[in-house]
């Protein structure tokens, strides 16, 4: 048993991919990539510490989420697995595969937070956050995130999945601000541990992400073993700007199990 949310698509035989979503975001914002893969592929997510209906309580440092995703994986029987991260869940995952690579078969890396580059989170995110209207959160949503490419329908299944109306009417979204801004303060002043990671790497970026910049992308992929860096259009969230083109390289990566 364990108190964390996890969903899972596809037959529990097939090979495990396990996905992890980044700071403010939530297991199903995977549903469409996970519906790729089902067919051929059991894929897990689950809400992160602090996030939708995980426990909201505990430490927020990288070693601490990396534990989580291991009681995750043992929780589901997983002995190996490859792993998909999108931002912090990038990070996150990359941190796992440095200190248990017997664990992790590859790593597809979403616009990871690798050196910290990225702005600090401001007084709102770190402490509220409400909103009037759906629509109001759709526009500040789309305005925070840089979005330049999201359909309005993805926003608004995330909205029916993430936001919720507390007592006094305003609507704010399922995670503790608090949380978060310690899971992206956690980052700063780490150097990712590239050059520990022995499997096949994946890292995909936004072409105008402020989180990994160009020069980040290729420092990581010299650093790294074993990698293909690929570029897709828009900004930080790929699974919202660059849906198609990021899920077509990521079905690709995970069914071929190896670079090209």
């Amino acid at each position: 048993m364990t108190s964390f949310r996890i969903l899972t698509w596809g037959n529990e035989d097939a090979l495990p991919v396990v996905c992890i979503h980044g700071v403010g975001g939530h297991a199903r914002r995977f549903e469409r990539l996970a519906r790729m893969l089902e067919d051929r592929r059991y894929v897990i997510a689950y809400d992160l510490r602090g996030h939708g209906r995980s426990p909201w309580a505990g430490e927020q440092s990288l070693d601490a989420h990396c534990g989580d995703l291991e009681e995750v994986l043992d929780v589901c029987g997983i002995d190996q697995s490859m792993l998909v991260g999108a931002a912090l869940g990038g990070r996150i995952a990359l941190e796992f595969a440095a200190s248990r690579g017997d664990r992790v078969t590859g790593l597809c890396l979403l616009d990871p937070p690798l050196f910290a580059t990225g702005p600090r989170p401001s007084a709102e995110e770190r402490h509220g956050g409400s909103f009037g209207s759906v629509d109001e959160a759709i526009a500040h949503l789309r305005l925070e995130s840089g979005l330049e490419h999201t359909p309005r329908a993805l926003l608004e299944e995330e909205m029916a999945e993430h936001l919720v109306a507390d007592d006094d009417g305003r609507f704010r979204q399922r995670y503790s601000r608090s949380a978060a801004a310690q899971a992206t303060d956690a980052l700063r002043g780490t150097q990712p541990p590239l050059r520990e990671v022995v499997c096949p790497v994946l890292i995909v970026r936004g072409e105008t992400s402020e989180m990994l910049t160009e020069a980040d992308a290729e420092q990581a992929a010299e650093e790294l073993r074993r990698c293909r860096l690929e570029t897709v259009p828009g900004g930080h969230c790929l699974l919202w700007d660059a849906l198609a083109e990021t899920s077509a390289l990521v079905r690709d990566f995970v069914l071929a199990g190896s670079l090209r």
